[in-house]
């Protein structure tokens, strides 16, 4: 029987369960009344858009922000992304800077070069080749 079949059919006390409760000794309370004591307890409920309001300011006058919520960004946590012209700029800049510069070592330039290979290997991944028919349009 599936779940959807079970939750649509009426809730009976269960036969054994009956069966069990009349074995105990010394019982005053009837097991009809045992079994149906929490019927009407509310176990959900719906608050109303005036409850709900009242929640929020109160997190947000107690600064009780948690650290998972998805809508807790703040934007300076986020650098901005650097393409690929504006990081072979900055290579540049640094080679223009250090050519400038007494006593560098060779390794400093080297560094610079493999910093280029990178950005260069970065480029090549991002082209696209185009296609026939956008020649003849």
């Amino acid at each position: 029987m599936s779940q959807e079949e079970a939750s649509e059919e009426p809730l009976e006390p269960d036969m054994s369960l009956e069966a069990d409760w009349n074995k105990l000794q010394n019982t005053e309370v009837q097991f009809e009344d045992y079994v149906t004591c929490d019927e009407r307890l509310a176990t959900t409920g719906t608050l109303t858009d005036a409850e709900i309001i009242d929640i929020v300011n109160q997190d947000i006058n107690e600064d009780n922000v948690d650290e998972n919520d998805v809508d807790h960004t703040d934007p300076a946590d986020f650098e901005p992304l650097i393409s690929n012209k504006e990081a072979r700029a900055a290579i540049n800049t640094l080679r223009s800077f250090i050519e400038r510069c007494d006593d560098i070592e060779d390794r400093v330039f080297s560094s610079l070069f493999e910093l280029e290979k990178i950005i260069d290997k970065k480029s090549a991944n991002c082209l696209n080749q185009k296609k026939i028919t956008d020649f003849f349009q």
